[in-house]
């Protein structure tokens, strides 16, 4: 109800970013402020991959952070790092294809392929 009183709402000033048409310093602003992960992209990042992480990623899917890429990954794209599973574990980077922008919060909205993810430091 108060969002309807408002006017305003935050959905209504919803920016939809796709990664591959901004710069590497506007991706690395957008990486750095990303607050959550869209459902979509959560989805996306279960389907992928072999049987294995499939169910290691239905048991229980972390995201450990948003960071751009470091040795091997490209350092001018953004990637989610997540860890699947809980007795056994396996970490996956994700590379961010769209972000979702609004004055609230930055979401990844979509998700490209998996790569290995850098070492943890």
């Amino acid at each position: 109800m108060l969002l309807l009183c408002n006017g305003r709402t935050a959905l209504a000033e919803t920016e939809w970013l796709q990664s591959g048409r901004l710069g590497v310093a506007e991706i690395r602003a957008l990486c750095e402020r990303v607050s959550d992960v869209e459902l979509l992209a959560r989805k996306q990042m279960i389907s992928t991959g072999n049987a294995r992480w499939r169910l290691l990623s239905r048991q229980d899917l972390v995201i450990e952070a948003t960071v751009m890429g470091v040795p091997p990954l490209n350092p001018g794209r953004c990637y989610v790092i997540v860890r699947a599973g809980q007795s056994e574990r396996e970490r996956r980077a994700f590379e961010v294809r769209d972000f979702t922008v609004n004055p609230e919060r930055i979401l990844v909205f979509i998700v490209g392929r998996d790569y290995d993810p850098p070492p943890k430091p």
